[in-house]
């Protein structure tokens, strides 16, 4: 790479981010899986310029300029990191660039009639100099071209491993007993509905709150949220690039929040249209769902009234955030 292209790198890394903590408009037509993103996200990482200098003032593997760690940590994750926080979990780092990238590669989609190489190529010209329309300009079309190459071995890779005919996603499984939480693979988001990451942070931290405490130790549930143990892998797997082990989720608070904000989002966007997009009872819904698999039991006697207190602890959270800005 060119020095003259790291100097670029330096200067207009990751310096702009679409998203706010407003309301968002997704593209209607645009259309991407976790599967994409992550591999943007790993090809990212392996095309990551490398300076040569340990002062370089880029952070972890992705070579990210500090102003933009604590704006994305607190948008996707609701809460701020510094530079070494963000540094020392390659995990919480990933989570969060999924969650940045996932909108700009939707963006980028539609922005290239769905073209789907076309749509790589732009999202790492925004990624290098905040401009997706230089994509195909010298110099930076040989770094787009390299993101694109290391995306499309992960996409072959993760191809490979699938089965010629891909299984059904699991049934959501009810628990046992009705107040400890087991949930079910993430919703399919809904392009037309609008969600902010507020709303999304609102509502993680509102199932943090409302967590239902068993007053056993070994209850089979992990972290502060009492998820149960055989959804953190698939979870972090899907969120964060890798499968953790419930001791890993549990130990790193930041994590998980980040994981679950990654869940939630496509669950409360989901639960937006079946709701007519009215906030409480999409709320009250992604709480059924949370806490049951079915978002339709949201105002059925034995779940009424864990709806209702995340709903509560959900205004509470929105408020705040309001008094804030």
């Amino acid at each position: 790479m060119s020095s003259k292209l790291v100097k670029q790198t330096r200067r207009l890394l990751l310096g702009t981010v679409i998203m706010s903590a407003g309301l968002w408009t997704l593209p209607v037509n645009a259309q991407v899986s976790d599967a994409q993103v992550g591999a943007l996200v790993e090809a990212l990482r392996q095309a990551a310029p490398q300076t040569g200098r340990v002062d370089d003032g880029l952070y972890s593997e992705w070579q990210i300029k500090p102003e933009n760690i604590p704006r994305w940590s607190k948008q996707c994750i609701g809460r701020e990191l510094t530079t070494t926080q963000f540094e020392s979990s390659p995990v919480t780092a990933r989570s969060i660039l999924v969650c940045v990238m996932r909108d700009v590669l939707r963006e980028q989609y539609t922005a290239s009639g769905n073209n789907e190489s076309v749509a790589v190529q732009r999202a790492a010209s925004w990624w290098m100099t905040g401009d997706a329309n230089r994509y195909n300009n010298a110099p930076t079309n040989s770094y787009t071209q390299q993101v694109l190459s290391f995306y499309q071995q992960q996409r072959g890779n993760a191809q490979a491993q699938q089965p010629a005919t891909p299984p059904k996603p699991p049934a959501a499984t009810q628990p046992k007993p009705a107040s400890v939480p087991s949930g079910q693979t993430t919703a399919s988001s809904s392009s037309s509905t609008q969600i902010s990451d507020a709303q999304v942070g609102a509502l993680v931290e509102a199932l943090r709150k409302a967590a239902p405490q068993t007053g056993t130790v070994e209850d089979g549930l992990y972290s502060e949220w009492q998820v149960k143990a055989d959804n953190i892998p698939r979870w972090s797997q899907q969120c964060a690039g890798k499968e953790l082990t419930p001791a890993q989720f549990e130990s790193s608070p930041v994590t998980a929040r980040s994981i679950l904000v990654c869940v939630m989002r496509d669950v409360l966007r989901e639960q937006y249209s079946a709701s007519g997009n009215k906030e409480s009872v999409a709320v009250k819904r992604a709480a059924s769902w949370w806490m049951t698999g079915d978002a339709n039991q949201y105002n059925s006697d034995a779940i009424a009234s864990y709806s209702q207190k995340v709903l509560d602890f959900y205004i509470q959270s929105r408020l705040k955030f309001f008094s804030h800005i």
